[in-house]
C-alpha cells in the first residue's frame, strides 16, 4: 500500500505544478500576444521560435493548437489522479476505474496524433517545412495509451470474475 501512497503524492505534486504553469500561462500570455515584442519559446524538441516576429494568424493558429493538445493533456492527468484516488481506497475493480482507464487510454492516444500534428504545424508555419516522423513522444504516448486500454479491459475482466466469484459463495 506505500506504493500506492506514493504514486498518489507524485501525481498530485505533478498535478498541482501543471495547474500553477496553467495558471501562469493564462496570465502572462495575452501580455506577451500583444505587446509585440520579441520573446523566444522552445516547443517540444524545436529550434526556439520567435513568437513575437510570427503575424496574428500564424500565432494564433500555434496557439491554439498548443492549448488543444495541452489541454487533452491535462484532462487525461486529471483522470489518472481521479482514478489513482479511487484505487487508493482499495476500490480496484470499480467501475469508475475501468471507465477512466478507457478514457485516460483514448485522450493518450489523442495526445500522440496531437502532438506530432502541432510539431507538423509548426515545421510548416514557422519554416514552411512539411515533414512528418514519428518520435519518441508519440510512440511514448501511443504505447501508454494503448496499455491503458488494455488494462481497462483486464480490469473489467477481473471485475466480471470477482462478481462471478461472489455470486457462487
Amino acid at each position: 500500500m506505500k506504493t500506492i501512497k506514493l504514486l498518489k503524492t507524485a501525481i498530485d505534486i505533478y498535478y498541482y505544478l501543471m495547474l500553477m504553469a496553467l495558471v501562469f500561462g493564462v496570465i502572462t500570455l495575452p501580455i506577451l500576444l500583444f505587446t509585440n515584442q520579441s520573446y523566444q519559446v522552445n516547443i517540444f524538441d524545436s529550434e526556439p521560435i520567435d513568437l513575437g516576429m510570427l503575424d496574428t494568424l500564424e500565432t494564433l493558429i500555434i496557439v491554439v493548437s498548443m492549448i488543444a493538445v495541452l489541454g487533452i493533456y491535462f484532462v487525461a492527468i486529471r483522470l489518472i489522479k481521479q482514478t489513482v484516488n479511487i484505487m487508493s481506497y482499495g476500490n480496484y475493480f470499480s467501475d469508475d476505474v475501468i471507465i477512466n482507464l478507457k478514457k485516460i487510454g483514448q485522450l493518450f492516444i489523442v495526445c500522440a496524433f496531437g502532438f506530432s500534428v502541432l510539431k507538423l504545424l509548426i515545421n510548416l508555419v514557422l519554416f514552411s517545412q512539411f515533414s512528418i516522423n514519428i518520435n519518441s513522444t508519440f510512440m511514448i504516448f501511443l504505447i501508454m495509451g494503448l496499455f491503458m486500454m488494455f488494462l481497462s479491459e483486464a480490469f473489467a475482466s477481473a471485475k466480471q470474475m470477482k462478481d462471478e466469484n461472489n455470486l457462487t459463495i
